[in-house]
């Protein structure tokens, strides 16, 4: 019985070891996703975030870096990138991208795209998302936008890549002459097998609506999420998490990734707040495209902007035009750029700190 019994104890010691090692003392990890937008001036340091991402928990990134016109991250051939963030322990899987985006140059637009999808393929991605756009205020234009979605979509799928669109508080304006928000629209107007929605929770928020009633409206279109909030994850408590991360699942979706701005002050914030509500009134009354080409007397563009998607992005898209200065645009101080990356990295952590605790997280 001794015997028997000293067997079945060593039995289990065997058990929890290889437990520990195989997962750690915390059990299996959690799928926690970083959207590296967050991580400011990270192209100052690469190697030095990627570590400091791993060692916080985060296994899988969307990245938002990417340099259409030469087809590099960060200075990077994309699958070397990809190999860089694997080296860590991270999987690249998601990016947001920007290329020519023109209803009136069809194939011109998708070509562009082509290209864009053949170097995320070349990283991994399985998804690549377009993160902002200044939409059409007609029906017909609208859809027209929609059905070139459709065509980008469908070159994507070829590379087996899923084609995505990235919401702002501005989809949720009604589209003139309907009683439909822009968000609405998109999705009733998109087709469900070539283009997904990701469904930013903290823009849902701000445009007035509930990111639960829309992830139960359209379960099998928001396929994937941006996790904000004013700036750490939780902190302000103004956003319900816990149902979010519960309908997300329950509609069977796994993947999501934490966004975060550069710290702000109130002011800041509510100055980005009335850039959208600025950008938003524009869309709807068929003002400027700051997202189109440069017209006479102005600068900037598409490619004159990142890439994440983030309003911050945008601000600076035609410097004709009077826009708040958003934090942390610009040309920078290199020593300013080392403490960005030291904030944001810490910024990043406490969000990480949140979701791993969060028995609402898988």
């Amino acid at each position: 019985m001794k015997k028997i019994s000293f067997l079945c104890s060593a039995a289990l010691l065997v058990l929890f070891v290889t437990s520990y090692i195989l997962f750690g003392a915390a059990g299996p990890k959690k799928h926690l996703g970083i959207a590296t937008y967050s991580v400011k001036g990270i192209e100052s340091d690469v190697e030095g975030s990627f570590k400091a991402l791993a060692d916080d928990g985060y296994v899988v990134v969307e990245i938002s870096n990417y340099d259409a016109s030469k087809g590099t991250v960060a200075g990077y051939k994309p699958a070397d990138y990809a190999a860089l963030a694997k080296k860590y322990g991270l999987n690249i899987i998601s990016s947001h991208a920007r290329a020519n985006f023109n209803v009136k140059d069809p194939d011109g637009t998708v070509a562009a795209w082509a290209k864009i999808f053949d170097d995320h393929k070349a990283m991994g991605c399985k998804y690549v998302v377009f993160p902002m756009n200044f939409w059409s205020n007609t029906v017909d234009g609208l859809k027209a936008e929609c059905a070139l979605m459709n065509n980008i979509g469908d070159e994507a799928n070829k590379r087996g890549i899923k084609f995505g669109y990235h919401n702002h508080s501005m989809e949720f304006a009604k589209v003139p002459g309907t009683d439909q928000y822009y968000e609405d629209f998109l999705i009733a107007n998109t087709d469900p097998s070539k283009v997904f929605f990701e469904m930013d929770v903290y823009w849902t928020t701000v445009g007035g609506q509930d990111p639960v009633a829309y992830l139960k409206k359209y379960p099998d279109r928001i396929k994937v999420l941006h996790i904000k909030d004013d700036y750490v994850i939780g902190e302000s408590g103004t956003i319900d998490f816990k149902s979010i991360f519960n309908q997300f699942y329950i509609n069977g979706n796994e993947d999501w990734f934490v966004e975060m701005e550069a710290k702000m002050t109130p002011e800041q914030r509510k100055q980005t707040i009335a850039m959208m509500e600025m950008l938003k009134k524009r869309m709807t009354e068929g003002g400027v495209n700051p997202f189109g080409p440069p017209q006479a007397g102005q600068q900037g563009g598409a490619q004159a902007q990142a890439q994440g998607g983030a309003p911050g992005q945008a601000g600076q898209a035609r410097q004709g035009a009077a826009q708040p200065q958003m934090p942390g645009m610009g040309p920078q101080d290199p020593k300013v750029v080392a403490e960005q990356l030291k904030t944001s990295l810490e910024g990043v952590k406490q969000s990480a700190d949140y979701l791993l605790k969060a028995d609402f997280v898988k």
